[in-house]
């Protein structure tokens, strides 16, 4: 046993060591990165129009002309190489050799340090007798091995004659990539980075396919890119995608307004003040690296969007890090696609976030699918999600391929962790000395930022908010404070941005003050956040905004700020604003002949539509929320899809008189099967929807008593919606048939 091989073999004492030990993939990778370099370098440099290359052919690259071939090996190494090094690469020349001694050349291209010896004076050409003599033997050797290769004619002069060798450092290669490109093409240098990237990117795939390169195929990938950059300002989606920059600005004064409980900023991200979630960050960066689409999801307050950017950040030397921040028009797909495929081209690897999926990202599902057909790879997409917004928002997923959904949730031990993080940290209140007792408080919702919040101020967030807001109400500006924080908060908690001219117009509390003073004055006291490029404005976060919600509508009704925000909200927002509206209306029926009446055009009534869609989709999805743990069982017994059918309310067809009761008919056909057994009496356990008590019966009612008294060319020109909410109304109650209003003698002159 040698001496070298007993000491790699010596035990490590702890992991470090261990891990320092294993450099094989590292070096592989070092000698990789060096071989498709320097086929981007040598293309460039010498390849003309009787030219063309093999990368990865009988060599690692081959260059094929009219009159002579170069077979080229590239070879890297940190170790210093001596003869015995040699041997296996003459055998590969030489097997080419044997069978066309005319028309082929051999070269070596290395980086590497070489011993004194026969190797160096191989290398430099400077043969002697003994030098001779070793190289002949070595020859000899392989023709022993390898005895079936015709030898016949074989020459020792002409072969060495054949080989040549070059040294070039692997960290001068790129710089002469550059160099190359500005010579060659023209390039400006604040985008040589650009070509240089693509041109790499471009070798990569060639190698991996063992293509072949033509000058005309590289001068058309150069020009591609130069288009591609020339275009890049007038496509629309430079608008609706942000750039993300984990750089620390030294301008902006340090916010430490995180710990009062809002949404996270990169630049929070940036000084660390996020608390680290080491076994959520890591399942989320396995998910990234595994799949194209990763999904993170949970209710309000558990850090979805931090761990977004945590992540993204972690990420930020692999990837470049974008966010999406509009994609609902499915015909203005094409220009995001267009803008990331360019970026793909010039070798950049995008991560791109969609944070907090509503109307205004609805578009997403086809967006990674048009990704996946027309990208194909070097790209990522990391949505965050609201539970009740992916319910909305996620659409078919068969159709996205290589997804995975990571729900959030605030464990114990997580908790523990949190809590000695933040002592380790000096983050702690002086009154929190456990973190059980802390947790148990908010143990029912398991609220990340209601617990840090707690741990960080030892007080609950709710306590915090009502002290505020006691202490503005005492102020001459309380009044008008209130009317704002009440109209912000709300759309917050709805998912909606309000313009910040639209909220200033339908402020209705007298004041002497400045508007612009007034908002920055609640801003500054953690309430709200104004964007003043956007020019909107919006609640800190969703948990936030319900407390100060609760509080101030104590003795306000809820329902007058919800008619105010439809008032003020842009159509756009509308679907997911009247989603809403099912868990947070009391007074229902009188509520929904005030919104018919507050969404009413008579040249448009797309907005009854958009209400009756929001509207379905909330009740839906609060009955859900009230039975979940009954579907969660019925879907751990496979039977998910059954139990709903059954429970659907509109399985029951009275003109036929038949209703749907598939389970309880196959207990019939198969009494003895427990879990159908079980299904059946989970079925006869959860409440029946009654129908005439949801907000979407009583919406429709108010519908069918607005529209029920006048014939629909009378009242107005929007025939097309009318027709659609015909269509829902007849199916929510058959009594709510509007039909009778269409004179088909007027719907005949309107054809003409």
């Amino acid at each position: 046993m040698s001496k070298k091989f007993k000491k790699n073999n010596i035990s490590k004492s702890n992991i470090k060591d261990l891990q320092e030990s294993r450099t094989g993939g590292q070096i592989a990778l070092k000698g990789f990165t060096y071989q498709f370099l320097y086929s981007c370098y040598l293309i460039l440099s010498t390849i003309d129009k009787d030219s063309f290359f093999y990368l990865e052919g009988i060599e690692d690259i081959d260059k094929i002309s009219m009159n002579n071939n170069t077979h080229i090996q590239l070879k890297f190494s940190s170790q210093k190489q001596d003869a015995s090094f040699l041997k296996s690469i003459l055998k590969n020349y030489l097997e080419v050799y044997l069978l066309d001694k005319k028309n082929r050349n051999f070269k070596l291209v290395y980086d590497f340090n070489v011993a004194k010896g026969n190797l160096k004076k191989l290398f430099e050409s400077n043969l002697d007798t003994e030098s001779n003599k070793y190289w002949i033997k070595i020859i000899e050797e392989i023709k022993e091995e390898n005895s079936n290769w015709n030898w016949r004619n074989f020459l020792y002069d002409d072969f060495i004659s054949k080989l040549s060798f070059k040294k070039i450092e692997k960290n001068i290669l790129s710089q002469k990539i550059e160099e190359l490109l500005i010579k060659n093409y023209s390039i400006a240098t604040d985008n040589i980075s650009l070509f240089a990237n693509a041109i790499k990117i471009f070798c990569l795939e060639k190698m991996e396919n063992r293509g072949v390169i033509t000058k005309e195929e590289f001068d058309k990938l150069v020009f591609k890119v130069k288009d591609d950059i020339s275009k890049g300002s007038h496509n629309p989606a430079h608008s609706w995608i942000k750039k993300i920059n984990f750089e620390l600005k030294n301008n902006v004064e340090a916010d430490y307004s995180y710990y009062e409980g809002k949404k996270p900023s990169y630049q929070d991200i940036i000084r660390g003040l996020p608390i680290k979630r080491d076994l959520l960050e890591n399942d989320i960066s396995k998910s990234i690296e595994k799949n194209r689409v990763t999904v993170i999801k949970s209710s309000s307050g558990q850090g979805k969007t931090t761990l977004a950017m945590k992540v993204a950040y972690d990420f930020r030397k692999e990837y470049t890090v974008y966010q999406i921040l509009w994609c609902n028009d499915s015909k203005e797909l094409s220009n995001i696609i267009s803008y990331f495929s360019a970026r793909v081209r010039i070798g950049e690897r995008p991560l791109i976030i969609i944070d907090n999926l509503d109307s205004q990202l609805s578009e997403w599902n086809r967006l990674a699918q048009l990704f996946q057909n027309e990208v194909s790879y070097n790209y990522k997409l990391l949505i965050t999600t609201r539970e009740d917004d992916w319910y909305n928002y996620s659409g078919d997923l068969s159709n996205v391929k290589s997804l995975q959904v990571i729900k959030l949730s605030l464990s114990e031990r997580e908790a523990q962790e949190i809590f000695q993080l933040l002592k380790k940290n000096n983050k702690l209140h002086s009154s929190i000395k456990d973190w059980r007792k802390s947790f148990r408080i908010i143990e029912e919702k398991k609220l990340l930022i209601e617990y840090i919040y707690l741990l960080t101020h030892g007080e609950m967030l709710s306590e915090r908010i009502n002290n505020q807001l006691t202490k503005i109400g005492a102020t001459d500006t309380g009044k008008i404070k209130y009317e704002i924080l009440r109209k912000i908060c709300f759309a917050d908690m709805c998912g909606v941005k309000i313009s910040t001219n639209k909220l200033i117009d339908s402020l209705t509390e007298p004041t002497s003050q400045d508007y612009g003073e007034l908002l920055k004055s609640i801003e500054n006291e953690f309430f709200i956040r104004i964007d003043n490029v956007e020019k909107y404005i919006e609640g800190l976060h969703p948990i936030r905004s319900q407390h100060i919600v609760e509080k101030l509508h104590e003795f306000v009704d809820i329902e007058k700020t919800a008619l105010q925000i439809v008032s003020i909200a842009d159509s756009l927002y509308y679907p997911k604003l009247f989603s809403c509206f099912p868990k947070l209306i009391k007074n229902k029926e009188d509520f929904y002949m005030d919104l018919i009446l507050k969404l009413w055009n008579k040249n448009n009534l797309s907005s009854y539509i958009d209400a009756l869609h929001g509207v379905f989709s909330g009740s839906v999805l609060e009955y859900f929320l009230t039975n979940k743990n009954n579907f969660d069982d019925a879907n751990q017994h496979g039977g998910l899809p059954l139990l709903v059918m059954d429970l659907n309310p509109f399985m029951k067809f009275d003109e036929i008189n038949e209703t749907l009761n598939t389970l309880d008919k196959i207990k019939k056909i198969e009494p003895d099967n427990k879990n159908i057994e079980y299904l059946v009496d989970l079925k006869n356990n959860i409440p029946k929807i009654n129908l005439p008590k949801t907000d979407i019966y009583f919406l429709s009612k108010a519908l069918y008593e607005y529209f029920k008294e006048n014939d629909i060319f009378y009242i107005t020109s929007d025939i097309t919606s009318y027709a659609v909410i015909a269509y829902w109304l007849i199916n929510i109650d058959s009594s709510f048939n509007l039909s009778n209003n269409i004179s088909l003698k007027l719907l005949w002159e309107k054809c003409d």
